[in-house]
């Protein structure tokens, strides 16, 4: 008990020392529950109203004292005083002037270069920039380069990449020079006006704004008209040709480094910010006119695609045309859900989050066709107006100005933890969508197979089939389980859902690259995979929301997450919003 407790006699405490409720002499020693008597808190009270006597020393930075009897003329001519440091004794207690804790030197009685500044009994809290070890962690950017933005940074890296990437991979199949060196020749300008604009932009001390944005357009304006021209030289040199049987092949063909070309070209050709440009309005409505005509492109190519399909049943032969149909229809798929989530996000849901998804779905075949020339991926093949539907060059535009800061402006883009299990129901409909797809395709290359149209045979068709069908089936469970089932039972079904994609997928690629020599892909469990995986990370990798205790809250996650484009109040919503209040610097109160 508190009241038998005796003094330390390697100490020499005496047991009426231990009872103290108040600090004594020793900061070892235990306070307990008695009161001192008077003459045990005289003793301990003369040595501080003794202290007290004394007088003050001008007070530390951040410290409250009165300064009225400091003559100001003499510390002005004597120079700034340095402190000194007081006596350390026995007991350590606090300044009684200041309220100052005074630093303990070390065992060798040496002071130290640069004592860390106390903030005790200051009435002023510490701010980040007193304290030089995080100043030293985090990485400084010279000032010339701070206007530069990370997203204009990353899309002219995009745009250096997708134009080198042209110049490696296939342009174009037909005998037909003179498109390849105009082509090689606007690559080149595009280059040299890419490395052109940021030297004359962080070079000079006060740079041409207005020579450095007509410098960008100008230069990759070349490339965007050789891609553009490139198309149409194929459409109509195609039309002609139309129903031929093509032995040699298409009289110019495009390949993926028109795509690229086309892709680097809409992403270098917008000014930056850091070179004084802001979308306006006016802006804003031309990147949406353009999108719109990239879609109005699109659907004539198809129609040419259906046009050449319906002739080439008599002219070609019907199993040809019932295999191109059916890439065509994953192809119209997968334009569909792009260009709807960035036109009419209305039909496809009440939020953004399709056209959050559908960037970064395209954003990955960006990166798979900038390394066609060693994964050759079907999606990325030569393809002309005259032998099958050409979109990859209006998928890979409108990726471009789904990614321009004029189109960003008009859309509201939102990464909060709750917008990741939209993120993963949007990847599990864009599952069901694709597969569905492709089942289509296997049930019509199982019927063309025995003519040789397609690689395998009717067997290995209807199995792949069947496991495109499966893949169905495991997306839209997924996707039913994370918008009905409770918070943990929802969370683990689309793990589970997830891992299932992946380790189908990637035993179906397998199967498929072993049986025909088939590569990763939609219809060969390539999709699956990146679909599976993408997912388990996004349902997984982010921490839930926290509850008002600090502890995380699966369940308000989920709630919040199902509130989301139902028409009823987030959760989050009721937050307010203290950004600006927490990064105001403010004193102690009473300071």
């Amino acid at each position: 008990m508190a009241g038998t407790r005796t003094g330390d006699p390697r100490r020499g405490d005496s047991p009426d020392d231990a009872d103290w409720i108040f600090a004594s002499s020793d900061p070892r020693t235990l306070p307990t529950e008695r009161l001192p008597s008077r003459s045990e808190f005289d003793r301990y009270a003369a040595p501080l109203l003794a202290r007290r006597e004394e007088p003050a020393l001008p007070p530390g930075e951040g410290e409250t004292a009165d300064l009225s009897e400091i003559d100001a003329a003499a510390l002005r001519a004597a120079g700034k005083p340095r402190r000194p440091r007081p006596a350390v004794g026995r007991g350590d207690e606090p300044d009684a002037a200041t309220g100052v804790i005074p630093a303990v030197d070390g065992e060798d009685g040496d002071a130290a270069e640069a004592p860390r500044r106390s903030y005790a009994r200051s009435g002023t809290t510490p701010n980040a920039e007193d304290d030089g070890r995080a100043q030293l962690s985090t990485i400084t950017i010279p000032a010339r380069f701070q206007d530069l933005g990370i997203f204009d940074a990353l899309r002219d890296v995009l745009a250096l990449i997708c134009l080198l990437a042209a110049l490696t991979t296939s342009f174009t199949l037909g005998a037909l020079p003179v498109v390849d060196l105009v082509g090689r020749i606007a690559l080149g300008i595009a280059l040299v006006a890419l490395v052109a604009v940021h030297l004359l932009r962080w070079i000079p001390a006060t740079p041409n704004l207005r020579l450095v944005r007509a410098v960008r357009i100008i230069g990759l304006l070349p490339a965007l008209l050789t891609a553009i021209g490139t198309i149409v030289a194929d459409l109509v040199l195609s039309v002609p040709v139309l129903f031929a049987s093509l032995p040699d092949g298409p009289p110019v063909g495009l390949g993926v480094g028109v795509s690229l070309l086309l892709l680097g070209s809409v992403v270098g050709i917008e000014p930056r910010a850091h070179e004084g440009y802001v979308p306006q309005q006016q802006a804003r409505t031309w990147s949406r006119r353009l999108l719109g005509g990239v879609a109005g492109a699109a659907a004539l190519a198809l129609v040419v695609a259906l046009v050449m399909i319906v002739g080439r049943v008599f002219t070609t032969g019907w199993q040809y045309s019932l295999n191109t149909f059916g890439s065509t229809v994953i192809s119209v798929v997968l334009l569909g859900i792009v260009l709807g989530s960035a036109l009419r996000p209305d039909l496809l849901g009440r939020d953004r989050s399709w056209f959050v998804f559908s960037t970064g779905a395209v954003g990955g075949l960006v990166v798979l066709a900038l390394a066609d020339n060693t994964v050759r991926l079907q999606f990325a093949a030569p393809a002309s107006f005259a032998t099958s539907y050409v979109y990859l060059p209006f998928l890979f535009a409108a990726f471009g100005l789904m990614i321009s800061r004029s189109f960003v402006r008009s859309m509201p883009v939102s990464f909060r933890r709750a917008d990741w299990l939209v993120y993963t129901v949007r990847a599990m409909e864009f599952s069901a969508l694709l597969h569905a797809a492709a089942v289509l395709w296997h049930l019509l290359a199982a019927i063309t197979g025995t003519a040789g149209i397609t690689l395998g045979g009717p067997v290995l068709h209807l199995v792949d089939a069947a496991v495109c069908a499966c893949f169905v089936a495991v997306s839209l469970f997924a996707r039913k389980a994370l918008l009905e089932r409770p918070a943990a039972l929802a969370r683990a079904t689309g793990v589970v859902a997830s891992v299932v994609l992946v380790v189908v997928g990637f035993l179906d690629i397998i199967v498929n690259s072993i049986a025909i020599g088939a590569g990763a892909g939609l219809t060969t469990g390539g999709t699956a995979l990146a679909v599976g995986v993408a997912a388990a990370l996004m349902l997984t990798v982010p921490a839930p929301v926290r509850d008002e205790f600090g502890a995380p809250d699966l369940s308000r996650m989920f709630a919040d997450f199902r509130a989301h484009g139902s028409g009823r109040e987030s959760l989050l919503a009721r937050v307010p919003d203290v950004t600006e209040e927490r990064s105001r610097k403010k004193s102690f109160p009473g300071s």
